[in-house]
C-alpha cells in the first residue's frame, strides 16, 4: 500500500477547538492546512497516550500528515471502539470537533475517536475534483497509517473500527468501504453518496455495516444523485437509495429494504446480509447540507447495535 510511518512520531495535547502551538526544537513540521496548525512536542512513550486530546504526526508517501485523537478518561473499557472522522471540504479536523458532538458522545461511552486532517482541507476519494485528488494524495494509505499508528499508542479492538464522514469526507468514507473493508467494519457517510466511479469498481474483502444519512433537500450533493459542483470541477454520485442498495448488493443482503417512518425521518433497512452485516439509509425529509445535530448519538447507537 506504500504506507511509510515517520520514525519520530510527535504528539501534543489539544483542546476541543483549533489545534495550535509551535513545534519543539528540531521537530518543526509544515502542515497541510494553514487553518489547522498542530501543537507538536516529543513523545515520551511510544506505547501509551494519556487521557485527553493529542495531535499526532505521521509521514505517508513522503507527506507530513496530522490527526487529532482523543483518549477517554478512566480505565479502558472492554472491546472499546475506534471512530475515525473525516471532515467536509474546506473544513478541518479541529473545526469538526468544535461543530459536532462526536467527541463528547463517543468518548462518554469509553471509545477512542480520531479526527483526520485532509490535504488542503480536502480528500482524494478516487473520483472527485479536489486539491487532494489533483495532488494525487493517497488518503487510503493515510487512513491505514493512522490506524497502524494508533495501535501502538492506545488500546482498542481491531474488530470495532468505524469511519464517519461528511460531504467530501462522506464520499471518502464510501471509498474506504471499498478499499479498507479488511480494517474497518462500520461506515457512516453523511450527505455524500457513493460515486459512480466507486460503484463500478467497488470490491469487498469482507462484508461491512453501512449507515448512510442524507437529507432530501440537500442543495450541495443532491439526494437523487447526478452531477454536483465541487470547488474546482464536478462529480457524479448515485442517489441515496441507489448508494445504499449498492452496499446491500455488495454485502449479499437478501431482504429489504423495509422502511419505517416517524417525525420527518425514515430508515430503510436491508436484512439477512452476509456475516451479520447491516445496511441502512436514514433519510431526513427536508434538511440541509450539514452534520445532523445528533450525529454523536447516531454513531454511538450504531456502535451499540452492531457486534463489529
Amino acid at each position: 500500500m506504500g504506507v511509510m510511518l515517520a520514525l519520530a512520531i510527535t504528539v501534543g495535547p489539544v483542546g476541543t477547538g483549533a489545534a495550535s502551538g509551535a513545534a519543539s526544537g528540531a521537530a518543526r513540521v509544515s502542515h497541510e492546512s494553514n487553518r489547522d496548525s498542530a501543537l507538536v512536542s516529543k513523545v515520551t512513550s511510544y506505547n501509551h497516550l494519556s487521557t485527553g486530546g493529542h495531535t499526532v504526526l505521521v509521514s505517508v508517501g513522503g507527506r507530513q500528515r496530522t490527526f487529532i485523537v482523543e483518549v477517554p478518561a478512566g480505565k479502558p473499557v472492554v472491546n472499546r471502539a475506534l471512530v475515525l472522522v473525516f471532515h467536509g471540504a474546506e473544513d478541518t479536523a479541529s473545526g469538526t470537533i468544535a461543530t459536532t458532538n462526536l467527541l463528547q458522545q463517543v468518548t462518554a461511552r469509553g471509545d477512542v475517536i480520531a479526527f483526520l486532517q485532509g490535504y488542503q482541507d480536502t480528500w482524494n476519494e478516487g473520483s472527485g475534483s479536489t486539491p487532494a485528488s489533483l495532488a494525487h494524495v493517497n488518503d487510503v494509505a493515510y487512513t491505514a497509517a493512522v490506524i497502524a499508528r494508533l495501535r501502538s499508542l492506545v488500546s482498542f479492538a481491531s474488530s470495532r473500527i468505524a469511519a464517519v464522514g461528511f460531504s467530501n469526507g462522506a464520499i471518502m468514507v464510501e471509498d474506504l468501504g471499498c478499499q479498507l473493508s479488511s480494517l474497518i467494519s462500520l461506515f457512516v457517510p453523511v450527505e455524500g453518496q457513493m460515486s459512480t466511479v466507486q460503484s463500478a469498481s467497488c470490491r469487498l474483502v469482507r462484508p461491512v455495516s453501512v449507515y448512510e444519512i442524507h437529507a432530501t433537500s440537500d442543495p450541495t450533493i443532491p439526494y437523487n444523485g447526478g452531477y454536483f459542483a465541487t470547488a474546482i470541477g464536478e462529480d457524479t454520485v448515485l442517489s441515496a437509495p441507489q448508494s445504499v442498495a449498492r452496499w446491500a448488493h455488495l454485502d449479499g443482503c437478501s431482504t429489504g429494504p423495509v422502511t419505517t417512518t416517524s417525525s420527518g425521518i425514515s430508515v430503510a433497512t436491508y436484512g439477512k446480509c452476509r456475516s451479520g452485516a447491516s445496511v441502512r439509509l436514514r433519510t431526513i425529509f427536508g434538511g440541509q447540507h450539514a452534520w445532523p445535530t445528533n450525529i454523536g448519538q447516531l454513531v454511538v447507537q450504531q456502535l451499540s447495535r452492531f457486534p463489529l
